[in-house]
Formats: C-alpha cells, sequence, structure tokens
C-alpha cells in the first residue's frame, strides 16, 4: 500500500502534492483516533445494536488490531450480555438438570440466542468466538472455592463445578473468567480477564494440575489449606494477596496499602473458624506503601483461625458499609 502512495505522490503535480499529504495526514490521524478507543468502549457502543454472531466477529477484526484486545472485546461482551441463569444452577444443584438445559449450555448458538447460561454456556461461547478470531483456546474444567464452599470436595461439590477459558497468545496462555466477572452487577471489571496463575488458583481449582499454569501446581490439599480471599478485596484496589509474618515475640499481618483510602481492613481471631473476636493490642505500623498489624503472639492460640472484614468509609455521607469474611486463613 505504501509503495502505491509513494507512486501516486510522484505522479502529481506540485501543487496538488501539498493538498494529498494533507488528505493523508488527516486521514492517518482518523485510524489512529479509530484505534484508540477500548475493548470495554466498543462493547458500549454495540448495545442498542442487535448483531449476529458473525457479524460481531466481523466487527471485531474490522475495528481491534491486536489478539489480546480482540479476546478482552468478547470477554466484555459476554459479560455484559449474557445473564446467568440461576434457576437452571438451582436445577443442577438438585440433581434435576434436564436435557434441555445439557443442550443449551453445549450450544453456543444457544447461548447467544436465549442470552442465558451457566458457566459451562459462558465458556462455551467464548470458545466459540475465539475460534473465529483464530486465537488457540481450551475449555477448562474444575471446581471453584467460595465462602459457601471453602473445602473443595469434587466427588461432593456437585453445585460448585465450574468452567472458564484459557487462551495461547503470544506464546502465553491467558486465564479467562467471563462468567464471574457478571457477579458484579455494577460493572464488569478486568480482573477476571488475564487473571494471573497465582490470583486464579486461590478461588479455581482445575481438574487437570497443568491448566494452574503454576510452576509447582498446587495439590488438592494445599489449595483446601491455603489462603482464602474474596474476589471483592482485589475489585476494591487492593493488589497483592497479603501474608502472616512473625519473629520470636510478635506476629505482622502485612497488606500492600489500598489507593482507595477509604477501604479499610478489620482482622479478627478465633479457634474454631467461626466465632471471631477482634486481636487484641494491634499497632498498627506504615511503612514503604505497606501497613504492618504487630500483635502479641502470648493472645493467639497455636492453632487460630484469622478472618479479614473490609469496611467501605463513605466520606460524603459519613457511614460505614461492613463486608464480612473477604479473607480467612489459619495457623
Amino acid at each position: 500500500m505504501f509503495t502505491l502512495l509513494r507512486f501516486i505522490y510522484l505522479a502529481l503535480p506540485p501543487i496538488m502534492k501539498y493538498l494529498f499529504l494533507t488528505i493523508l495526514f488527516f486521514f492517518g490521524i482518523n485510524i489512529l483516533l479509530g484505534q484508540t478507543k477500548t475493548a470495554k468502549e466498543l462493547v458500549e457502543e454495540l448495545a442498542d445494536k442487535n448483531l449476529l454472531m458473525e457479524e460481531l466477529t466481523n466487527y471485531a477484526k474490522n475495528n481491534i488490531n491486536n489478539n489480546k484486545e480482540r479476546a478482552r472485546f468478547f470477554y466484555y461482551w459476554i459479560s455484559k450480555n449474557i445473564q446467568y441463569d440461576y434457576e437452571m444452577l438451582d436445577r443442577l444443584k438438585k440433581e434435576s438438570w434436564t436435557n434441555e438445559d445439557s443442550n443449551h449450555n453445549a450450544n453456543p448458538f444457544l447461548v447467544f440466542e436465549k442470552r442465558s447460561a451457566v458457566c459451562g454456556g459462558y465458556s462455551v461461547l467464548y470458545k466459540w468466538f475465539m475460534d473465529k478470531m483464530e486465537i488457540e483456546n481450551e475449555i477448562i474444567l474444575g471446581h471453584i472455592r467460595h465462602i459457601t464452599n471453602q473445602t473443595v470436595e469434587p466427588d461432593l461439590d456437585t453445585g460448585f463445578g465450574h468452567a472458564w477459558n484459557a487462551l495461547r497468545i503470544n506464546d502465553s496462555w491467558l486465564i479467562v473468567d467471563s462468567t464471574w466477572a457478571k457477579q458484579f452487577e455494577t460493572n464488569v471489571p478486568d480482573f477476571y480477564f488475564d487473571i494471573s496463575p497465582e490470583n486464579a488458583i486461590i478461588t479455581h481449582y482445575p481438574s487437570e494440575n497443568k491448566w494452574q499454569l503454576l510452576e509447582k501446581p498446587m495439590s488438592l490439599e494445599e489449595f483446601n489449606n491455603s489462603q482464602y480471599i474474596d474476589p471483592l478485596y482485589f475489585l476494591t484496589g487492593f493488589t497483592e494477596k497479603p501474608s502472616l509474618k512473625q519473629d520470636e515475640k510478635f506476629y505482622y499481618f502485612v497488606y500492600k496499602n489500598n489507593p482507595n483510602r477509604n477501604w479499610l481492613v478489620r482482622l479478627g481471631f478465633g479457634t474454631d473458624s467461626i466465632n471471631y473476636e477482634p486481636v487484641p493490642g494491634i499497632d498498627v505500623i506504615e511503612q514503604d506503601g505497606y501497613t504492618y498489624y504487630r500483635f502479641d503472639k502470648k493472645h493467639i492460640s497455636e492453632k487460630a483461625a484469622f478472618k479479614v472484614d473490609l469496611n467501605n468509609f463513605n466520606e460524603k455521607e459519613q457511614t460505614f458499609t461492613l463486608y464480612e469474611n473477604i479473607i480467612l486463613f489459619k495457623i
């Protein structure tokens, strides 16, 4: 194309060359401006358009230049347009799952047409779009850990089976869960697109260890004994998993500060993972962007359970909203 443009330019008379360059300049600016729209903005632009599946894939190819952003576009589109079918989930939990339910969630065209599904349908539709984008991908099957199901038992956890996706882009595998993005009604967060393996394994346990994408895969026992962190922790702005450190006299509960300082951390402890009380005598130390809750070991039993609650402070209304059991762990 550039050779053709150069040929046209050289063939023009001098008086036309300036006009040609001006037109070419503004044409190039328009192209660049068209490429600056995010995947989320492009999805929002389609809110009142009822495109067919092929039309949607053509739209992505024509408006997005790289595979990762195309994959992000369909993550947002599915999360915004496919409703989670809680009645179907209830039938699954009650073991009254029907053939119609199975067919619905195995068929991307039915998921797209009905605009509803459970996790299997989300992952099947996402796979169809990735195939159309010629992006290598897999559907990952496994189980999830949740505040209502903190220990995964694959043979018993019928209602906590889950499906998500893995994509191979630029020789690297990415983890994507468009279903879990849907649990937050006010927005579709980026958190479940290209979620790090270290964060995914907090809640998602694949049936095949290789899809943990960790250098050292975690056993089921290690997974069940590891720190549980509700996704809300990350979605509020915290970026790292907290840790519990110690010296001879003190424990130190350490977390990286949240840029949104309205989110306040409350630490409790107990002996039975049910009844908790505030940790006594906490000294708060701020250092290098981290907060350290230091407390004396003599107040804590050898086999203690800890929990973290989050308080969201509304500065305008001077009120707090409490979110309990956001992090659970034991020593």
